[in-house]
């Protein structure tokens, strides 16, 4: 897969020192914030709940 290094991916505030950073950097460059990282969690949650809502959707139509 090609990057490319002119494409613009947004910004976001820095939470402690509001410094605008690109979307795409893990570290304040002003202050030296870490952004956190999605977790584990966050990729099986949404197929999780979906399951058990269509389980119970299913044991509800039974």
């Amino acid at each position: 897969m090609r990057i490319n290094p002119d494409k613009k991916f947004g910004t976001r505030e820095c939470p402690s020192c509001a410094v605008e950073v690109e979307a795409n950097h893990n570290r304040c460059p002003v202050c030296g914030y870490d952004f956190p990282q999605p977790g584990p969690t966050r990729k099986w949650l949404w197929p999780a709940v979906a399951a058990l809502l269509l389980l119970a959707l299913l044991a509800w139509l039974v």
